[in-house]
């Protein structure tokens, strides 16, 4: 799949997800992943939110950024590829509705540069058709003691299934093709990638960031997500294997 159709699923996909106004599993700060049992309030990865300008890749409907604003962020923007999701966060913060982008994270944008303390994607940066260059753009719009913090779920994760309700390995680890997946109750079609650990820090380096921090956290056993309950997002899964990874990457100087 190119990268013009790989971006044209999802900005369908997330358009519809949203005008169908259904529960679908969805996490925002300061969770940064189902079942986790710590959060931002305990883990504190942004230590410096106080005034600080924050920049959300794949912001959805604004809530991780209606979190941190309540938290002392000063200055906050967003980008989204779904106008759904864009309208909505303009609606949340009013004061703030010029800094609310329409467009895919890989795409460089007319944000300012060199700019921002933070840049944050939770749970979405397995949507991009090109983490090259995300990460190389997100690289430009932080300053250079700015943090880029990502949460996405755990690669090995996707490799569990339950068969007769016993946890299988169905997918290599080592497969990182795209695929179509579908969420919510209307099975709304979604293109995503599972990008191994590795790929991931290996690509950040080479687009100018160094691993600050790694979180592989400890989940909670239950069955749903923020009350919705899933077919993907299973106990039986997390009790051996972490439903999310966490990575704070810090710029290179």
């Amino acid at each position: 799949m190119d990268d013009k159709k790989f971006i044209e699923i999802n900005k369908n996909g997330w358009n519809n997800l949203i005008k169908a106004n259904k529960p679908f599993s969805n996490t925002i700060l300061p969770e940064y992943g189902p079942f986790l049992k710590r959060n931002e309030n305990d883990m504190n990865i942004m230590k410096n939110i106080k005034g600080a300008k924050v920049l959300d890749l794949g912001c959805g409907e604004g809530e991780s950024l209606e979190y941190l604003y309540n938290k002392g962020a000063a200055e906050i923007w967003g980008i989204d590829i779904s106008e759904e999701q864009i309208n909505r966060a303009k609606k949340r913060f009013p004061q703030f509705k010029d800094n609310f982008i329409v467009s895919p994270m890989e795409y460089e944008i007319n944000v300012p540069n060199n700019y921002f303390d933070y840049i944050i994607s939770i749970f979405s940066i397995g949507y991009t058709s090109n983490l090259e260059n995300t990460l190389k753009n997100a690289n430009k719009y932080l300053n250079e003691n700015g943090s880029l913090i990502i949460s996405w779920t755990h690669p090995f994760y996707y490799c569990l299934d339950i068969v007769n309700d016993i946890v299988i390995i169905n997918k290599s680890y080592f497969s990182e093709k795209e695929e179509i997946i579908t969420k919510g109750p209307d099975k709304v079609n979604l293109a995503q990638k599972n990008l191994m650990i590795s790929t991931v820090i290996n690509i950040a380096s080479e687009s100018g960031f160094y691993l600050d921090k790694l979180y592989e956290e400890e989940t909670i056993i239950k069955d749903d997500v923020n009350g919705y309950i899933s077919n993907f997002w299973k106990k039986e899964k997390t009790l051996n294997c972490p439903s999310t990874i966490i990575f704070k990457f810090n710029k290179k100087h």
